[in-house]
């Protein structure tokens, strides 16, 4: 193979395992944001305590 074609493959392999390492820590986001548990007061952040 030529030095060129090696480069190439190289970086299109670096590229590939890159690609994979967003693709898994998009899933764990994903997972992240079905597991949280939303808050359903309506009342919640209405009020602001300046005194604390």
């Amino acid at each position: 193979m030529s030095q060129a074609q090696v480069r190439e493959s190289g970086s299109i392999k670096v590229a590939a395992m890159g690609l994979n390492s967003m693709k898994e820590q998009a899933a764990g986001l994903a997972k992240l944001m079905r597991s949280v548990q939303w808050i359903v007061d309506p009342n919640m952040g209405q009020n602001v305590n300046v005194l604390a």
